[in-house]
Parts: structure tokens; C-alpha cells; sequence
């Protein structure tokens, strides 16, 4: 009887902290270090040279060309990402480094400033992951396409370390949710975006997150504790019997 008790609210718990949460809220962009996604996202052939153009390609197989499109905007207003501008795509330490193909340190702002990048694959996923570098200490907000709809991420906008500065977006307890683009909105103008991998729907990265590990925990004590209390019940059983 213990032991069924304690397997049951086992059971129970694990169905609490499984439970795919409803989209009630936005999903969350956050900033945080942390390992990479299982997917990432290569330049187009890896091949180290630069690909230059308002849409550049990248892919999530090495070599395999591309299934990745990223496209550059020099403005933003909302979901209206305004007029295109050149950007360019390197293999960088085995990630695609997306940047303003003209930017220099001396003279960086202008018309043709880079101020958003819509990333679009071909699969679709649940986390994004991404480092970015602006010219000044500003602010990072994040859109995301589901279902022909844009909405804005929660907790944007991300105030930027104005430097590597690297953010996770999406809900890690829910491998379900099926994002099609997104978009990465800047108040500064944005030197590079780099570091990034995704994981696609209905699959889980492979280093457990919290959760996960608290999972584990639980279990493990629920089955210690049931062990515990059938060795204690085992000699009373043998006297009556």
C-alpha cells in the first residue's frame, strides 16, 4: 500500500511538471549562457567565405546547402521591419556569423544600418538560440511567427552587455510549439549575430534542463522511499505468516 501510494504521487508530479503549458503568455526571450541547442545553424557550405546580400542562407547540416534564410532591414516600426539592407553570412568557429555587410567601427551609422534580422528555416522549433554584438549598450526584442501571426516575446525589450551578449528564446517545457520565423530588433545598430542553433519541434535538447533534472530527483526518491518502507514491512509479513 505505501509503495503504490508513493508511485502514484510520483506519477502525479511528473504529469504537474510535464504538462505542456497552454499558450497563455508570450514566449520569453531571456538572456543567459548556457550550451548549445542540438541543431545549429552552419554558413551556407561552411566554406568560410563571405556570402553578401539583402538574404543570406545558411543550413542546419553541415555542407548540406542551405534551409536557413536570414534577411537583413535597416528599420523597424512593430512587425514592419522596413527596407531591406545588405548583410553578409561566415563560418564562424563552426556557426553561421550573419552581419552588416558595410559595418566599420569609424563610421557605423547610416541609412543602411542593420537593425533587424529575420531568421526563416525550413524546420520549424521551439528555442533559439543566438549571441549579438551592437555598437552601443541598447536594447534586443525578439518576434516570432506561429500560425501567420507575429507577436512579441516576453520580457522584450533585453537591454544588450554591448558586446557577445547571448539570449535563449522560446518555452524549454514545451517541445511542441511549432515557431516559424523570427525576428531580432535592435535600438542600436547591430555589428553581428552569431552563435546560433535552434531545436526543432517535438524534440528535447540533450543536456537536461532544471526541470528535467528535478525530475529525475523526484523520482529517484520516490522509489528509495518505497524501497525503505517495503524492507521495513517484509519481517512483519514473515512473523505472521
Amino acid at each position: 500500500m505505501h509503495m503504490r501510494r508513493t508511485l502514484m504521487a510520483a506519477l502525479a508530479a511528473t504529469a504537474i511538471f510535464s504538462a505542456a503549458p497552454a499558450l497563455a503568455s508570450n514566449l520569453p526571450l531571456n538572456q543567459q549562457t548556457g550550451p548549445d541547442l542540438d541543431t545549429k545553424i552552419f554558413a551556407s557550405g561552411d566554406s568560410g567565405v563571405a556570402t553578401v546580400g539583402t538574404t543570406v542562407f545558411g543550413n542546419t547540416s553541415n555542407g548540406d546547402g542551405h534551409n536557413v534564410s536570414f534577411t537583413g532591414y535597416q528599420s523597424f516600426n512593430g512587425t514592419t521591419f522596413g527596407a531591406l539592407t545588405s548583410i553578409s553570412i561566415t563560418g564562424g568557429n563552426g556557426f553561421a556569423q550573419v552581419a552588416d555587410s558595410d559595418f566599420t567601427q569609424a563610421n557605423a551609422t547610416g541609412n543602411d544600418d542593420l537593425r533587424a534580422l529575420v531568421m526563416d528555416p525550413t524546420p520549424d522549433f521551439y528555442l533559439y538560440e543566438f549571441s549579438i554584438q551592437t555598437l552601443d549598450a541598447g536594447t534586443v526584442s525578439l518576434w516570432y511567427l506561429i500560425g501567420g501571426t507575429w507577436s512579441l516575446a516576453a520580457n522584450s525589450p533585453i537591454t544588450t552587455g554591448n558586446g557577445d551578449t547571448q539570449y535563449i528564446f522560446g518555452n524549454m517545457l514545451n517541445p511542441s510549439i511549432a515557431v516559424d520565423q523570427i525576428a531580432i530588433v535592435t535600438s542600436s545598430p547591430i555589428n553581428h549575430v552569431k552563435q546560433n542553433s535552434i531545436q526543432l519541434t517535438n524534440t528535447r535538447p540533450s543536456v537536461p534542463e532544471p526541470a528535467t533534472w528535478a525530475l529525475m530527483l523526484l523520482g529517484f526518491g520516490g522509489v528509495g522511499v518505497a524501497m525503505r518502507r517495503s524492507r521495513k514491512t517484509k519481517p512483519a509479513l514473515m512473523q505472521i505468516a
